[in-house]
């Protein structure tokens, strides 16, 4: 049977108001977060890269059309369908989707208490889950068009359903766990390593039972049900030239961080390529892929070429590329925080429940690494517990240092602080004061090196042009022009400021002003097209059709939208 560590809580179950009372917190937070949301100018800014893309993948999806376009392929698709699925259902409600991941963040936050049950630890379950209850992080996200909440879902329930299925002797059960890790690779590639640890399952069964047959049919049963769930993607990939159930982006992301123009392994968008956008990003390297060879390329050939182009960088600078991997794996004990699409920074300045509760990062990370440790000493179960966290740390280190990746290991973290915290209260309680003090110095140390490596990251800037187009989404044009003046007169040679504040001397009909903005808006962010877009609608309404057509021509060249092709189409038919 499975030895528990020493000194742990009482196996007797927590009282159903407890855990009701639990959860009413967890969700109560979120809701309050919520109100602020529908009032926020983030709410009503144009969205981030990957919110933008998987705004218009779930329209696709809901109208039933376009949602199998390259554009599309290229990245994890499960988010896109389940929001297609709302969509269709719902309309194309932000706030109904929003609502949907506080209720599912919260069954994530029962997910803790389940597993802590599982353990013979439901004091610790219970703190685990009122930790994550408050973690800014998990709130903030429930409120945005992005897929952490849902893979954070994903991985609680993988390891409430793992500790399950190692106990069980039924084929059906561990065909069944195979399925829902092949689920988890539709939400995100990097939960494939999940379904690795699947594998090794059977090696934490119960002695008696791991015999080599029995384990290599477990595992057999777990590849089995991975396939029944990968199989429609693979079906889907097809047309693009792949069998592969992953998504066509793996080569592109591991080239925009290995390669020779990228010495330093950060996130990096090449020339050729004009925005941080997921569709700009996959238009751009797959011209510059077929420049290259000289010939149309699948998305797979897109995909496999930049990836040999990656591997091909790594193998000349095998030193360096694990200098940066350390590196990048140092950073995931970091406080700081490095925002993506979302910035805690900017949202605390609209949400009071985000305001009042401080940063998560030191405190998850130095309670939950020694939770981890405690629990290693004496349960063998605790590899099912890591995974998350392992998977988590791995990603980081490969790819981005961002803290979208590092959210991942949140839900298990918050649990192992609810071991740490149940830990310290029972060998308190027996005396043992040597162990209290040895794991409380751990948790000092963890702590101390997370604040110092944060020290070392820039601060987060806000985006305030990003605030401003906001306020104009809400028709407040008032706050917007005075917060884009206010931000202007600090911030001279922000083009995007400049560009906000050209649209509202646009709505205030000062076409003049408006031009005059947008002229030194371009002069600072020459491919910027919606500003070369803007300037050339100024112009065709001051009457210089001239002009109008050459900005009209520049806009399409970035970036050609139907829309910046029906105005320079509609300017030069007036000619």
């Amino acid at each position: 049977m499975f030895a528990a560590a020493p000194g742990r809580s009482s196996s007797v179950p927590l009282r159903p108001i407890v855990v009701i009372g639990a959860l009413a917190i967890v969700l109560g937070l979120r809701l309050a977060h919520f109100s602020s949301v529908t009032l926020s100018p983030l709410s009503y800014q144009p969205p981030g890269p990957d919110e933008e893309y998987y705004l218009r993948f779930g329209q696709a999806v809901a109208a039933g059309h376009g949602q199998d376009s390259p554009e599309f392929i290229s990245l994890d698709p499960g988010y896109g369908y389940l929001l297609g699925a709302i969509f269709k259902l719902a309309g194309v409600n932000l706030f109904a989707v929003y609502l949907l991941q506080a209720l599912l963040d919260t069954t994530t936050a029962f997910g803790i208490l389940l597993i802590g049950r599982q353990l013979g630890r439901p004091q610790a379950g219970l703190y685990g889950a009122l930790i994550y209850g408050i973690t800014a992080t998990a709130i903030m996200y429930s409120a945005t068009l992005l897929k952490e909440i849902w893979v954070a879902s994903f991985l609680t329930w993988w390891v409430a359903g793992a500790l399950a299925v190692i106990c069980s002797q039924r084929k059906l059960a561990w065909l069944l766990f195979g399925a829902y890790c092949g689920i988890g690779v539709a939400l995100r590639a990097n939960l494939l390593l999940m379904g690795l640890c699947a594998l090794l399952l059977p090696g934490l069964g119960i002695q008696q039972k791991r015999n080599p047959r029995t384990m290599a049919v477990k595992a057999l049963l777990v590849v089995c049900g991975m396939a029944v769930t990968l199989l429609p993607w693979s079906v889907r990939n097809a047309p693009a030239g792949s069998l592969s159930p992953l998504p066509h982006n793996g080569g592109i992301s591991l080239h925009q961080v290995y390669n020779a123009e990228n010495p330093g392994a950060e996130f990096w968008v090449p020339t050729f390529v004009d925005y941080s956008h997921p569709s700009e990003i996959w238009r751009g390297y797959a011209a510059e892929a077929s420049k290259r060879t000289g010939r149309a390329l699948t998305p797979a050939e897109v995909d496999h070429y930049w990836r040999d182009e990656a591997l091909s960088y790594i193998r000349q600078h095998p030193v360096q590329v694990l200098q940066h991997v350390l590196h990048k794996a140092l950073y995931f004990l970091s406080a700081a925080e490095v925002p993506d699409n979302r910035s805690m920074v900017e949202e605390r300045l609209f949400s009071p429940v985000l305001r009042l509760l401080p940063a998560p990062t030191v405190w998850l990370l130095s309670m939950g690494l020694a939770g981890l440790l405690w629990i290693a000493i004496g349960d063998r179960r605790w590899p099912i517990i890591a995974a998350p966290i392992f998977v988590s740390l791995l990603t980081v280190a490969i790819f981005f240092e961002t803290d979208r990746f590092r959210f991942h290991a949140a839900t298990m973290l918050a649990l192992c602080s609810g071991i740490w915290i149940d830990q310290v209260i029972h060998t308190i309680r027996d005396h043992r004061t040597w162990q209290v003090l040895g794991f409380a110095a751990l948790a000092g140390v963890i702590a101390a090196v997370s604040i110092s490596l944060g020290t070392r990251v820039a601060p987060t800037a806000v985006r305030w042009d990003q605030i401003a187009w906001g306020y104009i989404k809400m028709g407040k044009i008032p706050e917007a022009r005075a917060l884009a003046t206010r931000i202007y007169g600090e911030q001279p040679n922000n083009g995007a400021i400049l560009e906000a504040l050209g649209y509202t001397a646009i709505a205030r009909q000062e076409y003049s002003e408006a031009a005059h903005d947008y002229q030194r808006a371009i002069e600072l962010r020459p491919r910027s097209h919606l500003a070369h877009y803007n300037l050339a609608r100024l112009y065709l309404l001051l009457g210089d059709r001239r002009k109008a057509e050459e900005e009209a021509k520049i806009a399409v060249t970035l970036n050609p939208q139907p829309d910046y092709q029906a105005l320079l189409t509609k300017i030069e038919a007036a000619q």
